[in-house]
């Protein structure tokens, strides 16, 4: 198999206070991990998803009425059936994430990110996404940091989960509570970790901000 990049996929993340149980300060936290913050668009919020009936709070805070509400939700569910996006809020297209994010959710405070892995790995990383479709190579965009998660039935952990950065003495974590460290570095911490936490097989990522 050739040990090059795959990206798998793209979120829409809010930029949150970091989990107090981290001991981490910062404002500006994001994670791959639907665990640790919200991705957008929340599928159980779109209509025709949730239980209890749309949801007036979640229509109010991103929507200019309830007609665009419709739309996006008619447009999130075409892609959620190609298995283009998934229940934890990862888009498997560029293209795809990059417009929900500037039609819905650019005047919020979220970033769109990409996350990429060695090919190796990308068979471990596979919800509903056929991973021999991941796009090939090291995403675009501004590097920003690793994170090493792993699959559990519709979306990531992350190792932070569980804390098991606490397992490493030397590490450094960015304004993002992501790992300050190379892919290399995550690759080393991640083969450490196997076994530990969630029962998950942990692959290390790269994440890449886009906006």
């Amino acid at each position: 198999m050739d040990n090059g990049f795959v990206t798998i996929g793209y979120y829409i993340c809010h930029k949150t206070d970091a989990p107090s149980y981290l001991g981490f300060d910062t404002d500006s936290f994001i994670s791959v991990s639907d665990c640790l913050c919200d991705h957008e668009p929340q599928i159980v919020y779109c209509h025709g998803w949730n239980p209890h009936g749309d949801d007036p709070q979640y229509i109010g805070r991103y929507f200019s009425d309830r007609e665009e509400y419709i739309k996006m939700s008619g447009e999130i569910g075409d892609l959620f059936s190609q298995n283009l996006f998934d229940t934890d809020g990862s888009f498997l297209r560029k293209k795809d994430a990059v417009y929900f994010y500037k039609k819905y959710f650019a005047a919020y405070d979220c970033t769109l990110i990409a996350v990429s892995t060695m090919e190796r790995y990308s068979e471990l990383s596979s919800g509903n996404f056929d991973h021999q479709e991941y796009e090939s190579g090291e995403a675009e965009g501004e590097f920003i940091g690793c994170d090493i998660i792993g699959w559990d039935i519709s979306g990531f952990h992350s190792f932070l989960c569980n804390s098991l950065h606490e397992e490493f003495d030397e590490i450094s974590f960015n304004k993002y509570g992501l790992l300050d460290e190379s892919f290399e570095k995550a690759e080393q911490m991640a083969e450490k970790i196997q076994g530990m936490g969630e029962p998950v097989d942990w692959i290390p990522v790269m994440i890449h901000k886009l906006y």
